[in-house]
């Protein structure tokens, strides 16, 4: 059974709050898109579905994947038909393997715990087509500089902790951790591209392209082997 929608509250003013402020990143990602020549997108963790409708003309297969009841009544309310939106745990959906290949993480890590983050990633490049992209924006450390820091260790915290103490908790892991830079530096697959920094490089904007397998396979498969001189102790092949 789903926990409290911890966007209950939010989720009608989310847009009126945000949607200026992420406009150039959410216009990055749909040229990104376009410049792919992306046919089927998903959009894991999609919110109030704004990146969404934002790429609802380009002629492509929208899916729209979110746990909060809230945000999908917000963005279904304001959505075209053409957008198909899905209630599910992002890091566990009932979704055919390579059959995307867009998939857009915006947002979608940094308020989760790190077992999350992994489970959402996982998803993401177990639906990735061979030749499709991942395209992830989040939180970085900001850069050495006022502005920089005035912005990341200022503003940002504030907002963050206005969403809730977990929130705020997983968002400090998160940072902890090196933020997305060293989130995808633990976990990526494939091929790295920097597409664009934002908020005075607070904010960072990447696409992961020709994935190959999935990350937390390929670090089970490391602790299996790190293992196996002891467990296969006294066998013969």
């Amino acid at each position: 059974m789903q926990g409290k929608d911890e966007y209950q509250h939010t989720a009608t003013i989310y847009d009126f709050l945000f949607s200026r402020a992420l406009r150039e990143i959410r216009l990055n990602i749909r040229a990104v898109l376009a410049h792919c020549h992306a046919q089927n997108v998903i959009d894991l963790c999609c919110g109030t579905g704004e990146q969404l409708r934002m790429l609802a003309c380009d002629d492509i297969l929208l899916t729209g994947v979110d746990l909060s009841q809230a945000m999908l009544a917000k963005a279904r309310q304001a959505s075209p038909d053409v957008i198909h939106y899905l209630e599910a745990d992002a890091g566990r959906l009932p979704l055919p393997d390579s059959g995307h290949d867009g998939v857009i993480i915006s947002f979608g890590l940094h308020e989760k715990t790190a077992p999350q983050h992994e489970a959402i990633f996982s998803e993401a490049c177990r639906l990735l087509a061979p030749d499709g992209n991942i395209i992830i924006a989040d939180y970085c450390t900001p850069p050495a500089e006022f502005v920089s820091l005035l912005i990341g260790r200022g503003l940002i915290p504030v907002i963050e902790r206005t969403a809730g103490l977990n929130h705020y908790h997983n968002y400090r892991d998160w940072m902890a951790g090196g933020g997305i830079d060293g989130f995808l530096e633990r976990n990526n697959p494939g091929k790295l591209s920097l597409i664009s920094p934002h908020f005075n490089g607070c904010i960072k904007l990447y696409v992961v392209s020709k994935v190959k397998n999935d990350p937390l396979s390929n670090s089970l498969k490391r602790q299996l082997h790190d293992k196996e001189p002891s467990t296969q102790k006294g066998t013969t092949t």
